[in-house]
């Protein structure tokens, strides 16, 4: 899919001096979903307080707290030179710093999941090149904010990637240049499931196979399991699969 690239331009403050406290990233209520409702994520990151890391979300997450064997919503910053500034964020003057996050999220058989990152930085900025989750570029770049703090922008950029469900994604991205001040991260994730719930295995087509991919849900309790939209893995959900099976994939 091509990468859209949109742009809006805030009006340059009266002052040279912009507070931090004003920057808000967006909500993904634009993108078909709300935080904190069912199969989302989100986590943010104002004030971080380690120069390497992990850093957990200071703002607040959701799930809270995330879910048993959940790996950690945590950004950590693999350029040595990096410190962490008076004012919490992680700043490199001598090269370009590099970060990686590890996002996770609902694994739903045969699913897509909408992952929204959001970086604030000032000084340098983000290299779009190196932004990449799961090592796939984004699908969208949205530029939210930028603005003259007198020695360089405060620059607010939302990237969209598509990518298949999984219980954990890595979200990489560095700067283009040296002097890049991060000053905050949002990211949020939601899980669609897939239209064609006989397809256990996600292989894209409904087969026998399928039927043997269903007992290792039921057995494990795992979401493809439950074929009739309940919420809940039981024997009821043999029969469902048998529908399922019988109508086929669109």
């Amino acid at each position: 899919m091509p990468t859209t690239v949109a742009k809006f331009a805030l009006p340059i403050l009266a002052s040279t001096i912009c507070s931090q406290a004003s920057a808000q990233f967006v909500t993904p209520d634009g993108y078909g979903w709300i935080r904190g409702t069912t199969n989302t994520v989100w986590g943010e990151w104002d004030d971080f307080s380690s120069a390497s890391g992990p850093n957990t979300p200071d703002v607040g997450t959701f799930p809270a707290p995330l879910p048993a064997g959940w790996d950690e919503l945590a950004a950590t910053c693999i350029t040595p030179s990096a410190f962490l500034t008076s004012t919490g964020n992680i700043y490199s003057f001598s090269e370009p710093i590099e970060f990686e996050i590890v996002v996770p999220s609902y694994d739903l058989s045969g699913s897509t999941t909408t992952i929204l990152l959001q970086t604030r930085t000032l000084g340098s900025e983000v290299d779009p090149k190196t932004v990449t989750c799961n090592d796939l570029p984004p699908v969208e770049v949205v530029e939210t904010m930028r603005v003259d703090v007198g020695q360089g922008f405060l620059v607010q950029t939302l990237w969209r990637f598509e990518v298949a469900a999984a219980t954990s994604h890595l979200i990489e991205f560095g700067a283009i240049a040296s002097s890049m001040s991060l000053d905050g991260l949002a990211v949020d994730t939601y899980t669609t499931q897939s239209a064609c719930l006989a397809d256990v295995n996600a292989d894209g087509s409904v087969t026998p196979t399928d039927f043997s991919a269903w007992v290792a849900a039921f057995n494990n309790n795992l979401p493809g399991c439950d074929q009739n939209g309940d919420g809940a893995c039981s024997p009821t959900d043999f029969s469902a699969w048998i529908t399922n099976y019988n109508n086929g994939c669109p």
